[in-house]
């Protein structure tokens, strides 16, 4: 019997939604972090028949895992695409799971073709599953005009097939006061979100190159690193590796640290979104980015940017954010506001409506 929902006096089928769900219970990075987030606001939906396909991995336990990370008992589990799906999504750049059913794919960037690995047989490994999501979707999720242009000048891919959805900002992301967190203090070190040993393009060794201009003596604010390692260089502090939106939790350990930064800097050279950008523009904390790919369409003019290139500009901009209140207040206040534009409920219900759309074209 096909699920229904009475909406507005009509009787409305429910939309059989199936999604590739095998790291929404372990990915801590970006992607999983998106993957929850509209899961979270699509699982209560009445008008939703939703199934998490988790592939081979053993679904003893699964369904605990899921709801904690949920926050709701509403789906089922399959291994694979249930033949009476009717649309599937792939939320993690490629298609992993062989199905006939509609498929809408987000891409989030193009990182194995624009930076590719040396090894060849790694980089057809790499790169097999976005060409897949190129090749077979109905519909292409990009997360910023920047990621929906690399994603038509890498693949090929139509504009028409693409569409623009945003990422949102969890509302646990508040300002207020830093707890102790050792060997930090509120407001006497920057922050760095990644993981700069394992993403070059996150553009570390630039940062620190900067740092080092600024405070040659390597006396200023040291830089704490939020990721699963970071480099043992003088005055950089390893702040931890957060895991706590596996659950519907509160995001406090990283939200802690956005608070008590004097700033939050993005030096990379290539992103499509830079989620950590909004959270620290929620929490009051002022950003330093790089003028580069799609950070300055996502922070608008509510950074201090500097091109990722230049050490010279970093130092510069280091220096200004450290020792200018004024400057600190202006880029607080910007950033609240431009935080706010970004919700993951609208973002939710564009990702919906376009399943709808490709369930409707079929």
């Amino acid at each position: 019997m096909i699920a229904a929902f009475i909406c507005e006096e009509r009787l409305v089928a429910a939309l059989r939604l199936a999604v590739d769900a095998r790291t929404a219970i372990e990915d801590t990075r970006g992607i999983g972090r998106y993957l929850r987030a509209v899961l979270r606001r699509l699982a209560p939906h009445e008008d939703v028949a939703l199934t998490l396909v988790v592939g081979g991995l053993s679904r003893w336990g699964m369904h605990d895992a899921l709801q904690r990370a949920l926050g709701s008992h509403r789906f089922t589990i399959a291994a694979r695409v249930p033949r009476n799906a009717e649309v599937v999504w792939h939320p993690a750049n490629g298609t992993f799971l062989r199905s006939r059913v509609p498929a809408v794919a987000t891409i989030h960037d193009a990182v194995p073709f624009r930076y590719p690995p040396e090894n060849r047989a790694r980089r057809r490994r790499d790169q097999a599953p976005f060409l897949r999501s190129a090749q077979t979707a109905s519909r292409i999720v990009a997360v910023s005009a920047f990621g929906a242009e690399e994603i038509h000048s890498v693949f090929g891919v139509p504009r028409d097939r693409i569409e623009v959805i945003y990422h949102g900002v969890d509302p646990s992301f508040t300002p207020g006061e830093m707890l102790p967190h050792a060997p930090l203090r509120a407001g006497e070190y920057f922050l760095f979100v990644g993981d700069p040993e394992a993403e070059p393009r996150k553009n570390f060794a630039l940062l620190y190159e900067a740092y080092r201009l600024a405070w040659p003596q390597c006396d200023g604010p040291p830089i704490a690193v939020a990721g699963e390692k970071a480099p043992e260089l003088e005055n950089v502090v390893h702040a931890g590796h957060f895991s706590d939106d596996l659950s519907v939790q509160s995001n406090g350990g990283l939200r802690n640290l956005y608070r008590g930064a004097l700033a939050l800097l993005v030096p990379s050279y290539h992103e499509t979104f830079g989620m950590p950008m909004l959270e620290a523009m929620a929490c009051g904390t002022p950003v330093v980015a790089s003028a580069a790919s799609c950070l300055p369409e996502i922070a608008g003019e509510a950074a201090l940017f500097a091109p990722p290139h230049d050490a010279s500009a970093w130092s510069s901009a280091m220096q200004r954010i450290a020792s200018d209140g004024d400057e600190r207040a202006v880029l607080i206040a910007s950033g609240f506001e431009r935080a706010s534009n970004f919700q993951w409920k609208r973002s939710a219900e564009q990702h919906l409506a376009l399943f709808r759309r490709v369930a409707e074209s079929r």
